[in-house]
């Protein structure tokens, strides 16, 4: 299959290591910090991490 090889292969690779690095981030944040464990809703910065991880699910899922 010529996707999974070359430069094609190569952005998949990179979309997939950015949309895994972004949820990796999100959760992360939330089992380490207080205020979205404790309030059980996301304080400012996993608001903003929870945004970086939809865009690049939505980048991910458009490039398919």
């Amino acid at each position: 299959m010529p996707e999974n090889t070359g430069p094609v292969a190569a952005q998949h690779r990179a979309e997939d290591a950015t949309l895994e690095a972004a949820y990796n981030g999100l959760l992360d944040h939330t089992m380490a910090c207080t205020e979205c464990r404790a309030g059980g809703m996301d304080c400012t910065e996993a608001a903003a991490l929870r945004q970086a991880y939809r865009a690049a699910k939505e980048r991910a899922r458009r490039s398919v």
